[in-house]
């Protein structure tokens, strides 16, 4: 009689232990917030959601969340969002627009930063300038 006990005991203590764990996990993800785009991310997890979108082919996406790393500070998001607006249409699309002005912007921000990649794009840049003398192309 006395196993048969211990056996009930062991049993029930079992079950609450269970019991316990399966009503944690319900509170931990009722409490869980579902993701979502207005998520604050850093500037380098949107940098790899901006390639994941390239990768996919998702160049809307992919320009929003380079200009949102790019604005933050993030030096490799700076460089690739001028040479995306760099060549525009030819290599994204229609989802993104060739602008030299913007791209000039950004790749001064990554120069500033040390981006050696951003440097020459900036003197290709400075050679294309179709703008009369002592006039600014980006005005």
């Amino acid at each position: 009689m006395s196993s048969e006990l211990n056996q009930i005991a062991s049993w029930s203590l079992r079950w609450r232990i269970f019991l316990s764990g399966v009503l944690f996990l319900a509170a931990a993800l009722a409490s869980a917030k579902p993701f979502d785009e207005n998520t604050d991310l850093h500037a380098e997890q949107r940098f790899q959601l901006a390639l994941e979108a390239q990768t996919a082919r998702d160049y809307r996406t992919m320009l929003d969340q380079l200009r949102l790393a790019a604005t933050e500070g993030h030096a490799e998001a700076q460089e690739m969002l001028g040479m995306v607006l760099l060549t525009g249409q030819t290599l994204y699309g229609p989802a993104v627009k060739a602008d030299r002005c913007e791209a000039r912007t950004w790749m001064l921000r990554a120069a500033g930063q040390g981006s050696e990649t951003a440097k020459v794009q900036l003197a290709f840049l400075n050679r294309l300038r179709g703008s009369p003398a002592g006039k600014s192309a980006c005005g």
